[in-house]
């Protein structure tokens, strides 16, 4: 699976930076002083009080559109490693993370009907044997409408919400009881197969929601159509540190004893809030978010950049109602306090898995902070530098360094965090007479080809330019049409300053080629000398 990429539509003053995202991308601009930044973002001098949302690529709106993928159920996840002990190993620190903290999962009605639904099932209670704290919120949409259609009702819209009657919310109870027996026979099995005696699974239901009803809107009585109000947070988060998990429907019920029929995707939302849950879950028809450009798939969106893609999508005609509504709900639930609200495809076989527990997931993520981010590093991330470039030390690409050098020069070091994972870094080292070496680029090979060298440079292009630098090299020897391609021109070893010439054996390097140098202007920002020496 390709790197969560981020997309953002947005007006403000931009500069071309790399083709990290496709031909034509575009960057905005951003205060020096944070200390974290987006991949393909890079911090100028002015503008200090942005925000992370400020720092996002820029996609043209008529580059956006969604994708329908194959809906062939039975699809397998593609989890990358083909080694059990590798994928175990890779999936063992999200299990830690996940342990002990509560999710909310939508299940539309559709994927009850689906030949996946005891697949996923199995999912959930495998999550639930690892501590993760379930509430599974349980829509009925297809079930009511078979069951309108049975009685020969027709189906009543205003404004896009259901008009419930008497007649329709009885058929609505019987959807809603239908879906939560299914549910409850399939979780009742635990994990089958299991060696020994089977770990049961508990599941508790009941009137956890209170509703009221929507009234009468725009001259129209909506009747017994009603809106979640309140969780009982204190009820459910019992049974939930009793190990049970929580099954929610979309009826509701008044402190007067009416039964409403409520919108299933709204209650998951407000139970994901009300319970300050780390994750809301919404299992979707498998639409996909591409970048039109790049034809790359979109996998993280951040709030603002997630808001401006719905009021966009509104006016298109190819994008689901349902889409829309999944995307409304989880931006909703990450406004008020839910950490990250994903959206998973039914139609992928162990796609809630691998959105869970690898680092690239397999559905769209929106969160309110950054996934992704460059930044400087850290004596916390030693270990991960030394893991990344030691496979380039050995093979005589970069210039031999022990773990010793990099500590007495981490502050020179600039990484790229990925989910808590250093998966990328390089160095930016100062010399005199407005000069700066960039230096040390190693990728992670699972990360190669996606755009993360591109970020770096231009992260250390800006970072020179706020420094006050006018003159940047990189000394290669295997990955000069690299540097070339992206703006580096040929230039001699006497353009050095002098310290750096100083501590270079001019014999070795005169055996490998005499250069040439001459000025280039790197856009919207100060004369930057951009020197390749071979």
């Amino acid at each position: 699976m390709s790197a969560r990429a981020t997309l953002q539509v947005a007006a403000g003053p931009t500069t071309p930076v790399s083709d990290a995202l496709g031909a034509g991308s575009s960057f905005t601009h951003a205060g020096y002083s944070h200390s974290l930044w987006p991949v393909g973002l890079t911090p100028s001098s002015n503008e200090q009080q942005a925000t992370c949302s400020d720092f996002l690529p820029m996609v043209p709106s008529e580059c956006l559109h969604v994708r329908q993928t194959s809906q062939s159920e039975g699809r397998s996840a593609t989890v990358g490693p083909s080694s059990f002990t590798t994928m175990f190993r890779d999936m063992s620190p999200y299990i830690n993370v996940h342990r002990g903290t509560t999710m909310v999962i939508h299940l539309p009605g559709q994927l009850v009907e689906s030949n996946l639904f005891g697949a996923v099932m199995h999912d959930i209670a495998l999550l639930n044997t690892f501590g993760v704290k379930i509430v599974l919120v349980a829509g009925s949409r297809p079930q009511l409408n078979r069951q309108l259609s049975l009685r020969k009702l027709s189906q009543r819209f205003d404004c896009g919400m259901r008009i419930t009657g008497p007649m329709e919310l009885q058929c609505a109870m019987d959807a809603a009881g239908s879906v939560r027996f299914q549910i409850e026979s399939y979780l009742g099995r635990g994990i089958v197969n299991s060696p020994g005696r089977a770990r049961t699974i508990n599941i508790s239901s009941g009137n956890f929601i209170t509703a009221q009803p929507v009234g009468v809107r725009g001259g129209v009585d909506f009747k017994n159509t009603g809106e979640m109000r309140r969780l009982n947070v204190d009820k459910v988060r019992t049974a939930l540190d009793d190990g049970d998990i929580v099954l929610i429907s979309s009826i509701g019920y008044s402190a007067s004893g009416e039964v409403f029929n409520c919108l299933s995707e709204q209650v998951a939302s407000k139970c994901a809030i009300q319970l300050e849950s780390a994750k809301l879950i919404f299992m979707h028809n498998g639409e996909e978010l591409i970048d039109s450009r790049s034809n790359s798939v979109v996998q993280t969106l951040v709030i603002d950049q997630a808001q401006q893609y719905v009021e966009l999508a509104q006016q298109n005609p190819e994008v689901s109602g349902d889409y829309l509504l999944y995307l409304k709900e989880s931006i909703k639930a990450c406004i008020n306090g839910v950490k990250r609200s994903h959206l998973v495809s039914r139609h992928v076989d162990g796609g809630l898995l691998q959105e869970l527990f690898t680092r690239d997931g397999g559905g769209l993520m929106i969160t309110k902070h950054m996934y992704e981010g460059i930044r400087t590093a850290t004596t916390n991330d030693i270990v991960s530098i030394m893991r990344l470039i030691q496979p380039l030390l050995d093979d005589d690409v970069l210039v031999s360094r022990d773990q010793e050098q990099i500590e007495s020069n981490v502050d020179t070091f600039v990484v790229v965090e990925r989910d808590g994972a250093i998966i990328a870094c390089c160095t930016l080292q100062p010399y005199e007479n407005k000069f700066a070496e960039m230096g040390c680029v190693a990728v992670d090979p699972a990360y190669r080809n996606l755009g993360k060298g591109n970020a770096m440079l231009g992260y250390i292009m800006r970072k020179a330019s706020a420094m006050g630098v006018t003159k940047l090299f990189v000394l290669t020897t295997r990955t000069a049409h690299w540097f070339l391609e992206r703006g580096f021109v040929e230039a001699t070893v006497h353009d050095l300053p002098p310290s750096k010439l100083a501590k270079i054996d001019l014999k070795q390097l005169w055996m490998k080629k005499n250069c040439c140098f001459k000025w280039n202007e790197f856009l919207l920002y100060e004369m930057i000398d951009r020197v390749l020496t071979l």
